[in-house]
């Protein structure tokens, strides 16, 4: 088969198209939460912030899947971002928020992942997958 796709790209793909839903949804979430009047104006903030990220998220995965150069480039900056992001939300950020070892393991979690994924898709073959040179 001609495009057969490895099982490394098919795993990040569909950890990919999960996570951008998951993010789209949250996003649109805090948007129609902020419309509460009580809410501070961070939480519009943070849910626009994640719906772009979502929408992103879900091209990259589009792009990923059909095998296209820009999918690559996307995800491989996006899940780049992740990672310090992932950093800065293992401390509390928002008002009135607190550290917890619950989110501290979700983050480091998040930030091994994103680390893998990123060393996965600049393999060399990979990167030939898509058509990337060195």
């Amino acid at each position: 088969m001609k495009n057969k796709k490895p099982a490394g790209v098919v795993m990040v793909a569909i950890y990919s198209a999960f996570s951008g839903v998951i993010t789209l949804f949250s996003g649109f979430l805090m948007l129609m939460a902020s419309v509460m009047p009580e809410l501070p104006l961070w939480i519009t903030v943070i849910g626009l912030v994640f719906t772009v990220f979502g929408v992103v998220l879900l091209a990259a995965t589009y792009g990923l899947w059909t095998l296209q150069a820009w999918g690559w480039s996307f995800a491989r900056w996006l899940y780049i971002i992740a990672i310090p992001l992932g950093v800065i939300s293992i401390f509390p950020i928002y008002p009135d928020s607190e550290m917890t070892s619950a989110n501290t393991i979700l983050q480091v979690f998040g930030i091994v992942l994103a680390l893998v994924i990123v060393r996965y898709l600049s393999t060399a073959k990979v990167r030939e997958l898509y058509g990337i040179g060195n």
